[in-house]
């Protein structure tokens, strides 16, 4: 079976599907119309599925095997970003406010595509194919829920896949796509601090416990917990994004709240700078006359691809595309992803498929208001996808 040109038959679709999507972004967990638009297309194709899954998800599946036939699954994101779109597309967002600006639509279209596929050549198929459409991997996270709620259960996922299309890894171009090893990307962490000091006049500091000075203080010496407290050639990020105190220039306010994130590829470092974090910004406050509280919260787990399942997408991905467009990722990213919680449950891997496209003569980032893909690469990932799914299920029947 020749997946490349049976995606390019049906890459007209796959785009429409991608614009139709494009146009009724939502965000989180709560996204009715995107459920019911996939639920509509998997209608059509007579696919059986399962709705409701943390929310708005949906498991649909091509049964094809018998007795104890395996099960592979694709996943794909749903939601999309409280972000005003400004690309000028003729079928940009008609939901003000809301974008897909990470290419969460049409990674939905090129796992259409897959179902399409399966379904359509089902009786070449050594088992069952799963599609999970899941919601609020922008946050707060639909894959755990979705886990939980019995998304790799009846049947049983035995391996899965899922990719990200963009420009998430420079090196890959459209056209191409990147493989990755191991540790693939960061957790996805997040913090509250809160400094509760003593208000008072601003000519007249010595009369009060500045939170504003107390905060610059732990804001800094976090810092040095990345730059001392780990081993160097293991990448950690605490970075504070939101810092609020005060009302006026010269009154000294007597709390600041401050919100980040902490980024860690590997477990260990992320165990261990977390209670450190804590420890110093107590100590800090503490030295300082100040109150204050701290909560960490332990987002996505680090993304991890199982090398010896990886090597074996590799190895499908070389009878697609020419062994040029395949590039090796050597260094994880900082980002997250909560595929990570599939790839904690069975072997898989999660690829990305270069697609930036220009706006304005530029290639705009992930989550940027006038962030666009290059359509003519879908077919790519739903041929690889696809032919993964078929090639495994014939080699483990």
């Amino acid at each position: 079976m020749n997946f490349k040109k049976m995606a390019l038959d049906i890459e007209d679709q796959i785009i429409k599907w991608r614009r139709d999507l494009h146009q009724i972004p939502e965000t989180q967990l709560d996204l009715p119309k995107t459920n019911e638009y996939i639920r509509n297309e998997l209608d059509k194709m007579g696919i059986e599925y399962k709705s409701g899954l943390a929310k708005s998800g949906i498991v649909a599946t091509i049964w094809a095997g018998e007795g104890d036939s395996k099960t592979f699954a694709v996943r794909t994101d749903m939601d999309a970003l409280d972000i005003n779109e400004e690309t000028g597309l003729d079928f940009a967002s008609t939901h003000e406010g809301k974008m897909h600006a990470c290419g969460h639509d049409s990674h939905m279209a090129m796992a259409l595509g897959v179902a399409k596929l399966a379904s359509e050549n089902k009786d070449k198929l050594a088992g069952n194919v799963k599609i999970i459409f899941q919601p609020a991997e922008e946050g707060p996270g639909g894959a755990k829920p979705m886990i939980e709620e019995g998304a790799l259960e009846d049947p049983a996922v035995d391996a899965i896949v899922g990719l990200h299309i963009g420009t998430i890894f420079k090196e890959v171009k459209p056209g191409q796509i990147g493989v990755s090893k191991g540790a693939t990307m960061a957790c996805l962490d997040s913090f509250q601090i809160e400094v509760e000091g003593k208000g008072g006049h601003g000519a007249m500091p010595n009369t009060t416990v500045d939170p504003v000075a107390v905060s610059s203080s732990i804001v800094q010496e976090l810092q040095t917990l990345i730059s001392r407290e780990i081993n160097p050639v293991r990448p950690g990020v605490i970075s504070v994004c939101k810092i609020h105190g005060g009302s006026a220039y010269n009154v000294i306010p007597g709390k600041v709240n401050m919100e980040g994130t902490a980024r860690f590829i590997h477990e260990e470092q992320r165990q261990q700078i977390s209670k450190r974090m804590e420890e110093v910004v107590k100590k800090v406050a503490d030295a300082r006359r100040a109150k204050v509280k701290f909560d960490y919260h332990y987002g996505y787990p680090p993304v991890f691809n199982p090398e010896e399942f990886t090597d074996y997408f590799k190895g499908v991905a070389e009878t697609v595309m020419d062994d040029e467009n395949i590039i090796e990722i050597k260094e994880p990213v900082m980002g997250g992803e909560d595929m990570a919680y599939f790839l904690k449950e069975v072997p898989g891997t999660f690829f990305f498929l270069g697609g930036g496209k220009e706006i304005e003569g530029e290639v705009h980032s992930h989550h940027n208001s006038k962030f666009d893909v290059e359509e003519s690469v879908f077919h790519l990932g739903t041929a690889l996808m696809a032919k993964t799914a078929f090639d495994w299920l014939e080699k483990n029947k």
